[in-house]
Parts: structure tokens; C-alpha cells; sequence
């Protein structure tokens, strides 16, 4: 068995353990501007979300993640993958079109 995947049993914490999960590196020595206009491959971005290859292709062929092509590889730049990852986690809730009963019209603000 493969050592990095055992089992650490430390105080019968049930809390996920996602140390294993791959994370672009940022490097120390570039500034925080050099850092989040980085490029991401597609793959990168798929590891990074744990989502399937076509997810992170359809969201930038939907326009919800720019990206540039360069040949056959699409990127895009850290910055944009985190501002999507935002968009998608906390979804802004829609605006209700339905007509308010005329008695609730005074709770609406």
C-alpha cells in the first residue's frame, strides 16, 4: 500500500482531510500581482475544483471562465479561476418575479 494514502489516526478526528488535493504552487519570491495573473491549464484547473475535464471546458466555452487558447491548450489566469470558484460556491440568489399578495405588499422593503 502506497504510504501516502494510510490512514492517520490523530484524536478520532472525522474532519475531511484534503491535504492530498493538488494546489498550484505559488512561489515566494514573485509579488502578489505576478501570482494571481498566473496561467492555468485546463488539467491544472481540473485538479485544483476536483471536477471533471468537460465541467472547466464547458464553463469556459459558456463564457463563465475566460480563458485563452494557445494551440490545442486553454488557459486561464488564477485569478479568473478564483473568481469563478467564488461565483459558483456562493451563488447570488435571483430576484423573485412573482406578484406579491397585495396584504404582504407593507413586509416587502
Amino acid at each position: 500500500m502506497n504510504p501516502l494514502f494510510k490512514a492517520k489516526a490523530k484524536d478520532d478526528d472525522d474532519t475531511l482531510n484534503t491535504s492530498f488535493a493538488p494546489q498550484p504552487v505559488l512561489r515566494q519570491d514573485e509579488s502578489e500581482d505576478a501570482q494571481f495573473s498566473r496561467w492555468l491549464s485546463v488539467e491544472q484547473i481540473r485538479k485544483m475544483q476536483r471536477m471533471r475535464r468537460e465541467t472547466v471546458v464547458a464553463a469556459m466555452l459558456e463564457g463563465e471562465l475566460p480563458y485563452e487558447q494557445r494551440g490545442r491548450i486553454r488557459y486561464a489566469r488564477f485569478a479568473d479561476v478564483l473568481a469563478w470558484e467564488e461565483r459558483r460556491l456562493n451563488p447570488e440568489s435571483a430576484p423573485s418575479r412573482m406578484r406579491i399578495a397585495p396584504e404582504l405588499a407593507d413586509l416587502v422593503g
